[in-house]
């Protein structure tokens, strides 16, 4: 069950890049290095937040809230 759940964070991680690259026009290096340093990153690669229970766009949606509170 393990390997699934972690399979499912990479997935769910690699899905919501692309959306990301599609919203923000990046390359795929900016968007990686910009996801994988974020809060939402790490808590997608946590399996107790329950955040890898959810879909790309709810993703992607936690973490433009996230940019948005460290611009304010």
């Amino acid at each position: 069950m393990e390997n699934k759940i972690e399979f499912a964070m990479c997935l769910l991680a690699q899905m919501s890049i692309r959306e990301l690259m599609d919203k923000k026009k990046c390359d795929m290096t900016t968007a990686i290095a910009d996801f994988m340093k974020s809060t939402t990153a790490e808590c997608l690669f946590n399996k107790e937040t329950g955040l890898w229970e959810n879909g790309p766009d709810y993703i992607v949606s936690e973490y433009e809230q996230e940019k948005i509170r460290a611009q304010a």
